[in-house]
């Protein structure tokens, strides 16, 4: 992709083939960033009984993800707003909240923004270095930032940084501006080492707090488009109101409860994935092409630093059977920055000897 370029989402390895104009092969696609050992052996042992409910209409308001956050959160039904996947609920907040100028801390999920213009905000990026690792270092300037608008966007972990944010940061801004909405995203929370402490789903929050959330992400069930919202029982009430019914289809209603009981596959495969970021974090940093940024969740940010132009690594990796999430169209990332998502040990190691091969 090329600076300028129209932003898309990732995981389609066919447009860079036909970029290149190379024939069509089989990958490993290292662009998705799900979690590898997905989803629970709980939920595809009961498919067969779950896709019965394509028969019935589900809830209208998302029993399913309701009661999982309620019993995994202790939270109250009236703090939970249930949701297809956690960008429809990106879009539906600045739609209904209607900020007139945002923030967004940058490089990040580019739907923040889109759902902020489209609301009819005025957006205003926030941008972290790359040369401080995308550390939020100094408060002052984003104190600055906040003082003129009346939302911030941020991720936590950011993606496609890999960033975490102190909760005491949050916490602390959320109480200097009051009027602001601070709408965080913690779709990738769950990879995050001790994330029940990093985490805000658990603490009691400011009115002008929400917390998007994923299910799809940890459990590797991007198809059936799971997540929720999490903040004040009359800011949800609202939601509530101008929130389209039946946006959770009756599979995905019927599965939300049943991770619930996959605490086994929460631990495993979290730890394990902790353990394999920092192992593939050294194995990149050993390699003098590459600038591997360190980060909380199931994917590596890194900077290509052995030609002056990305497409002569993804022309390598495509030749050789791999993809990775070129990240030239987010926002601070126009320059030889690209993505690895985790994957398995073997896939992993098949990767890091495909890059140390240019």
């Amino acid at each position: 992709m090329k600076t300028g370029q129209l932003y898309q989402h990732g995981g389609r390895p066919e447009i860079e083939f036909s970029r290149f104009n190379m024939p069509k092969g089989v990958l490993i696609d290292f662009s998705v960033n799900l979690n590898p050992f997905g989803p629970p052996s709980l939920i595809l042992d009961q498919w067969p009984e779950l896709i019965g409910a394509i028969r019935d209409y589900p809830t209208i308001g998302g029993a399913g993800p309701t009661r999982y956050y309620s019993e995994k959160f202790g939270l109250l039904p009236g703090n939970i707003l249930a949701g297809n996947g956690s960008t429809e609920l990106i879009y539906l907040v600045p739609r209904v909240l209607r900020p007139k100028k945002v923030v967004v801390v940058t490089p990040s999920y580019h739907d923040y923004e889109r759902a902020s213009r489209l609301s009819g905000a005025e957006v205003v990026r926030f941008p972290l270095s790359h040369k401080h690792d995308f550390e939020l270092r100094n408060h002052d300037t984003l104190v600055k930032a906040l003082k003129e608008s009346d939302m911030l966007w941020l991720g936590r972990p950011n993606n496609p940084t890999g960033t975490l944010i102190p909760k005491a940061s949050i916490l602390e801004l959320a109480a200097m501006f009051p009027d602001t909405w601070f709408m965080i995203d913690e779709a990738f929370i769950q990879f995050v080492d001790q994330w029940e402490e990093n985490s805000l789903l658990f603490d009691r929050r400011p009115a002008n707090l929400l917390v998007v959330h994923s299910l799809t992400k940890f459990y590797s069930l991007a198809g059936l488009r799971l997540g929720g919202l999490i903040g004040d029982t009359d800011v949800i009430k609202g939601l509530k109101e101008e929130k389209e019914p039946w946006s959770i289809n009756g599979i995905a209603d019927s599965v939300a409860p049943l991770l619930l009981l996959c605490g086994d596959f929460d631990q495993e495969t979290g730890a394990g994935l902790i353990r394999e970021r920092e192992r593939i974090h050294l194995a990149l940093e050993s390699l003098d092409s590459i600038r591997p940024f360190p980060g909380t969740a199931n994917f590596i940010l890194c900077e290509w630093k052995k030609t002056d132009d990305l497409d002569d690594l993804m022309r390598h990796l495509l030749l050789n059977g791999v993809y990775v999430r070129d990240c030239r169209n987010f926002a601070g990332l126009e320059n030889n920055f690209f993505r690895i998502g985790l994957r398995t040990s073997d896939e992993n190691d098949h990767l890091i000897s495909i890059l140390a091969s240019f």
